[in-house]
């Protein structure tokens, strides 16, 4: 028995909705660490900002109210110990083995700062479109709450299968789409989503900012399908999931799956420098062909005059 398994009923939202909650699936001082490792992320990305040589992996926007910083990506070139300790973690084990399956490698490991309006929201949006040949899974770990009706995430269930018309469904319905569902989360929790879903968030009313990250999942033959990256580039993605498997408790990976990993691995140290001096960008996401803008989307009509912003 493994010592964390998804359910049943999880399992099968995910195929049929397109996406599934984990609560509470990180442990609680894990969970601190990354907490204060966000917090300390963020300083360290303004500090750079403000004397004009802004970090290349820290998206620091000139809100109406000031600089804050929207995301940090490729958090693994900067805290690799902690990335592997979390992705390590028996949550994160269950939904790699459970819910993507044999040949599962990390593609992205990013943090998203959501800061209270005016902050470019989140559009509707599908991400990564792919030939649907292999499951491909986008991982949110909320570091904060993301209560109801506070900019947390909306999907239209069943809408993963296909590219959606995000332009027409934007102008008629805007953020009420038939069928709409808002996903509220909890610190800890683990909200797994079918790449593809269509989804967006509006504006956080609360103050304060929301941090949460994201990491991409894919089987190594799904991403040599979409051929969107080289063969070199998810060969560095096996290797960096063998570091995982070698750190994670041994009985969460089964034996065969062992033999599909790289058997020459070097340091962690070693392999996160070959990961991070070859980047490649990942499969854009397909939104609005034009920017939609209606009397409540994508900020709503009470919030427009509060140095209201859009964005994507």
């Amino acid at each position: 028995m493994y010592l964390y398994e998804t359910s049943e009923e999880q399992r099968m939202q995910l195929l049929s909705d397109g996406f599934t909650l984990l609560p509470g699936a990180v442990p609680p001082g894990l969970l601190a660490q990354w907490r204060e490792l966000a917090t300390r992320l963020e300083a360290d990305a303004m500090k750079a900002y403000w004397p004009g040589h802004p970090m290349h992996n820290a998206a620091v926007l000139e809100d109406p109210v000031g600089p804050r910083l929207a995301r940090y990506d490729d958090v693994l070139e900067t805290a690799a110990e902690p990335v592997l300790e979390l992705l390590a973690c028996p949550a994160l084990m269950a939904v790699a083995r459970e819910l993507c399956g044999r040949g599962v490698v990390p593609l992205q490991f990013d943090i998203v700062y959501k800061q209270q309006h005016p902050h470019p929201v989140i559009l509707w949006h599908q991400g990564a479109p792919h030939p649907r040949g292999y499951p491909y899974l986008n991982v949110g770990i909320y570091l904060d709450d993301a209560d109801p009706d506070d900019g947390c995430v909306r999907y239209v269930p069943g809408s993963q299968h296909e590219l959606q018309d995000i332009q027409g469904l934007s102008e008629e319905h805007g953020w009420d789409i038939p069928g709409a569902v808002e996903q509220p989360a909890k610190a800890g929790d683990v909200l797994v989503q079918d790449m593809m879903i269509l989804h967006g968030s509006p504006p956080k009313r609360s103050p304060g900012v929301r941090r949460t990250i994201y990491v991409e999942l894919r089987p190594a033959a799904g991403a040599a399908e979409s051929a969107a990256q080289t063969e070199e580039w998810i060969e560095l993605r096996k290797r960096w999931m063998g570091m995982i498997v070698r750190r994670a408790t041994p009985s969460e990976w089964p034996d065969d799956w062992r033999a599909d990993l790289p058997a020459d691995l070097k340091t962690d140290e070693e392999e996160v420098a070959l990961i991070s001096a070859r980047r490649e960008p990942p499969i854009p996401a397909v939104y609005s062909v034009k920017q939609v803008v209606r009397p409540d989307y994508p900020v709503p009509a009470e919030m427009q005059n509060d140095l209201g912003r859009t964005g994507h």
